[in-house]
């Protein structure tokens, strides 16, 4: 599996943890001008933009929690891509951006087939607080 497959192994993955958890999916790898979002996903209430960190159990964890990688550079992209979003999609759910990390393990069985275990989901609500120049909203009315 290469990289892009397994970032799309994660995203399944995510997308599957929020339906049980009672969300909607109502894009995956929406485009937008200067950033992408892995998944966005609703309620009653809220619209979450979810950006999705893969990683194996073990040594790639040496170097931090997935959600780590979710840089500022990172941050500046999915607020602009959630920007967009809001402007094509308009709604009056409240959006947040959110960051679920998916923790991997392999094992290969006696066909030498391998098989690839989820050991961790954890779902980080409101990771990403927008800066005041990417607000979602007009200055009276704010969303984040």
């Amino acid at each position: 599996m290469n990289n892009r497959e397994f970032g799309y192994f994660g995203e399944a993955a995510a997308a599957e943890y929020l339906i049980k958890k009672g969300y909607k999916i109502a894009e995956r790898n929406y485009y937008a001008t200067g950033g992408e979002i892995d998944v966005v996903a609703y309620n009653d209430k809220t619209l979450a933009f979810c950006e999705v960190k893969t990683r194996y159990n073990g040594s790639s964890l040496r170097f931090g929690r997935p959600a780590a990688a979710v840089d500022h550079r990172k941050q500046n992209a999915v607020s602009a891509a959630a920007k967009q979003y809001l402007f094509d999609h308009p709604t009056k759910l409240a959006p947040r951006i959110d960051v679920i990390e998916i923790i991997v393990s392999t094992h290969e069985d006696i066909n030498g087939k391998l098989w690839y275990f989820i050991d961790e989901i954890n779902h980080i609500e409101n990771a990403v607080m927008t800066s005041r120049s990417t607000r979602f909203g007009t200055k009276d009315k704010r969303y984040i």
